[in-house]
């Protein structure tokens, strides 16, 4: 084939038109979700929405006329503990995690690939038990002749009670949320250069050191991550309170579930709901800042 021959070829077939607009691919790809957002989250939302407008109705469980005073019944003293020991029971348990959390994720992270594989599998292994078989596990463990109890009696120390108190459903919460604080940190301090730590070190910077300053400011994004995760499902769990805390001090989820399916009480179960989702996004969109601010802050390191 001769050299004109090829080049009228290649001439003829079509170029790409680097300046038209692509195809929307990703709208093909995201539609199957964002119908499932719209059917199953937004929908029932809107629904949530329209009842906590209306009045309660003992027969009819709420009336046509709108009103805002299941809003303003929130600022009542009673829901006013209830959010505040809700608030304070997630920022507790979310600390815990924080603490138990962090040094799990930075052995994981530094770890060999077989020993990461098996710690892996133990950390994520009780997220396939069920809630409930879990939470009625540390009622054995904490009952009143449970294993804590009988231990200190054997020390010849006084039982104490744990059961049915505050601090056994911050133990149960922290049992179950673990995994979630756990591995947006080690993803984050896997991204961290070993040779950042070695450098460090041959600086004089002690352990301690060279935590504060290279591997927690380089890992805030993960901890941010973390601590959305568990503050935002510590908040709005119900099965852990439940079995586990005092029937007169219960969290906000409990006080939804009863107004839902015992009193019937509608309206005021969604404005509850409501309040409790928007406190959630307002600390979803405080930590995405926050996030993006870190994430500045180690692209300029």
């Amino acid at each position: 084939m001769s050299i004109q021959a090829t080049s009228a070829s290649l001439a003829a077939e079509p170029r790409p038109t680097y300046g038209a607009k692509a195809r929307p691919v990703w709208a093909l790809l995201a539609s199957p979700y964002a119908l499932f957002l719209l059917v199953l989250l937004i929908v029932p939302f809107a629904n949530v929405a329209f009842f906590s407008v209306h009045s309660y109705s003992p027969t009819k469980i709420l009336l046509p006329e709108l009103t805002f005073d299941n809003y303003r019944k929130l600022f009542d003293l009673y829901y006013l503990r209830l959010f505040g020991r809700t608030l304070r029971l997630g920022l507790i348990t979310t600390v815990v995690c924080v603490l138990l959390g962090y040094p799990l994720a930075y052995f994981l992270a530094r770890a060999r690939p077989r020993v990461l594989a098996i710690g892996l599998f133990l950390l994520i292994m009780p997220l396939m038990v069920s809630t409930v078989i879990r939470v009625f596990g540390w009622i054995v463990i904490l009952g009143r002749k449970g294993l804590v109890n009988q231990a200190l009696v054997g020390l010849g120390l006084e039982p104490v009670k744990l059961l049915y108190t505050e601090t056994a459903v911050v133990i149960g919460l922290v049992n179950i949320f673990l995994p979630f604080m756990v591995l947006p940190l080690m993803a984050s301090i896997e991204r961290i250069p070993p040779s950042l730590e070695e450098a460090a070190q041959n600086l004089g910077a002690t352990w301690h050191q060279t935590f504060a300053r290279v591997i927690l400011p380089l890992s805030v994004p993960g901890l941010i991550s973390g601590c959305l995760l568990v503050y935002s499902i510590s908040i709005s769990a119900f099965v852990t309170p439940a079995l586990l805390g005092n029937s007169r001090e219960r969290m906000a989820a409990q006080q939804i579930y009863d107004e839902v399916l015992v009193s019937f009480n509608w309206p005021s179960a969604s404005s509850l709901a409501l309040a409790l989702v928007a406190l959630t996004l307002v600390l979803m969109f405080w930590a995405l800042f926050a996030t993006r601010r870190a994430g500045r802050r180690e692209r300029a390191a």
